[in-house]
């Protein structure tokens, strides 16, 4: 039974939406749906510094991939789940909001991500599955892609590992998009990417803020789909191991009209997805000892950080020390002249030749 966007308010605020208040926006995000972009787009809308997100070392690809980088550096948004429930409660399109997601068949989104994550060795997923049995081969010959994703939706892995489980490049979008908890505008289909942008471009000129859309494109995908791919029963394994996607969406997807490459790649192709596995692992090595030279920079710092700590406490037992031996130096001086008295008041005689000598001495020399 289909779920289109079926509610009039909120009932869900996901960590994944980026809210703009003064553009009436709110994008509730889902992996391998125009992601990259589209957040892209939304710091550039909401008028973030963008040099901040490229900024910075990283085990990516390219600096496109760092807008994943973590929400503190978005400055200007905020998200529903940071907002109070009298906020949340205005945020409708009935009152002029615009929010809005996308989705994806979830044929294409599965090899997608397959790709991006394992295919070309993105650093993470090589340091953590390197040795896993879906874990696939640097590709030789088109077979090898063929079999190896194959291998990987047949153990789907992402519905039993622990770290994979609570992966969203593998989660169904329902869980993500909840239509029946979100009162969406729409949500949109990726085939339908030209309909959303003019849908957009409407509702930010009916707010004022209309502009060009920035929307730069990462293509982490060397491999088109074939038919093939799909072949041996995996189709099939996808529809259900993504049966809550197809429940809800599947009437808008049609698997014989989807874009498919010609079958048995060519070697150009199979040479171009085996250099990003050679990219990724540079990367991987080039990430790890940067990495390695901050924590030895940040120990050195610390180390330093501690050395001057110990100097300003022994600089200040000197200076106690010295102060200390003054006040020692001038009671000895104190003490060494009230012995000469006590000695004068035992001997008054012996004392009193000496100091008549001494004043008769000074009045000779006067005269």
């Amino acid at each position: 039974m289909p779920v289109e966007p079926s509610t009039t308010r909120f009932t869900k605020t996901p960590g994944n939406s980026f809210v703009l208040p003064e553009h009436k926006l709110v994008y509730v995000s889902t992996t391998k749906v125009a992601c990259t972009s589209l957040k892209w787009m939304v710091a550039d809308l909401a008028g973030e510094d963008l040099e901040v997100f490229r900024n910075g070392s990283s085990g990516v690809q390219s600096r496109l991939m760092t807008i994943h980088r973590g929400r503190g550096r978005f400055r200007h948004t905020t998200g529903l789940n940071k907002m109070t429930p009298e906020q949340v409660a205005e945020i409708n399109p009935e009152n002029g909001w615009f929010v809005f997601g996308l989705l994806r068949d979830p044929w294409s989104r599965l090899w997608s991500a397959w790709q991006s994550k394992f295919l070309v060795r993105h650093h993470r997923y090589r340091t953590n599955f390197e040795d896993a049995p879906f874990f696939p081969r640097v590709p030789q010959r088109a077979s090898d892609v063929v079999e190896d994703f194959a291998r990987f939706v047949e153990l789907h892995p992402w519905t039993s590992d622990p770290i994979l489980r609570n992966d969203n490049h593998f989660h169904t979008q329902m869980r993500w998009l909840a239509p029946d908890r979100i009162p969406y505008t729409k949500v949109y289909d990726l085939r339908d990417f030209s309909t959303f942008t003019a849908d957009l471009h409407a509702h930010l000129r009916g707010v004022g803020k209309d502009q060009e859309l920035y929307l730069p494109r990462a293509n982490e995908t060397p491999l088109p789909m074939t038919r093939e791919v799909m072949g041996g029963g995996v189709k099939e394994a996808i529809e259900e191991l993504y049966k809550e996607d197809f429940d809800a969406y599947g009437h808008r997807w049609d698997f014989g009209s989807l874009k498919f490459a010609a079958d048995g790649w060519n070697r150009d192709a199979i040479a171009h997805a085996a250099y990003h596995t050679v990219a990724n692992d540079w990367i991987d090595h080039v990430n790890k000892t940067g990495k390695q030279w901050r924590h030895e920079r940040d120990e050195l710092a610390r180390r330093q950080r501690a050395a001057r700590k110990r100097l300003r406490r022994a600089e200040a037992e000197a200076r106690r020390l010295r102060a200390e031996n003054r006040r020692v130096q001038s009671r000895g001086r104190g003490r060494s002249l009230a012995g000469r008295v006590a000695r004068a008041a035992r001997s008054p005689k012996a004392s009193l030749g000496r100091l008549t000598g001494r004043l008769r001495g000074r009045l000779l020399r006067r005269a």
